[in-house]
């Protein structure tokens, strides 16, 4: 025989399932996620640092090798070329304020395969010395 419950029975269950043999969706506390978007350079001068110094590592004395990929740069600008014929650019490292000229290493790559190293890191270094170029600072 089926039961019929009363409004104050109905209601009572409604408050507490678990009394009327119910289930009650467990209760989770909500995660506050705080994320920093202030514009900071510390978050890539670090990694910066370190492929500086695995160029160095990598480098011969008498050459110039640096750091010269694309997804490390900004702001890359055109401004001539050189006697081997590779492009010279203006650009800034991601994070720093200082312009630079200098080559692309991916260009680079194509032109003169063998002026290219691909560090640890998977990024490219060029040696400017075998590609005849003085790089340089533009502006601080």
């Amino acid at each position: 025989m089926k039961k019929l419950l009363t409004a104050t029975a109905l209601s009572a269950a409604l408050a507490n399932p678990l009394a009327a043999g119910g289930y009650v969706e467990p209760v989770l506390e909500p995660a506050v996620i705080v994320e920093d978007t202030s514009s900071s350079a510390g978050g890539i001068l670090v990694p910066l640092l370190a492929i500086v110094l695995i160029t160095l590592a990598v480098m011969d004395s008498n050459d110039t090798v640096l750091v010269s990929d694309a997804r490390l740069k900004t702001d890359i600008t055109p401004v001539g070329t050189a006697a081997n014929g590779l492009t010279l650019y203006h650009y800034r490292y991601v994070g720093s304020p200082v312009v630079h000229q200098g080559v692309i290493a991916q260009e680079v790559l194509a032109h003169t395969p063998e002026a290219v190293v691909t560090l640890p890191t998977g990024h490219l270094a060029v040696n400017y010395t075998m590609l005849g170029i003085e790089p340089g600072i533009v502006s601080r």
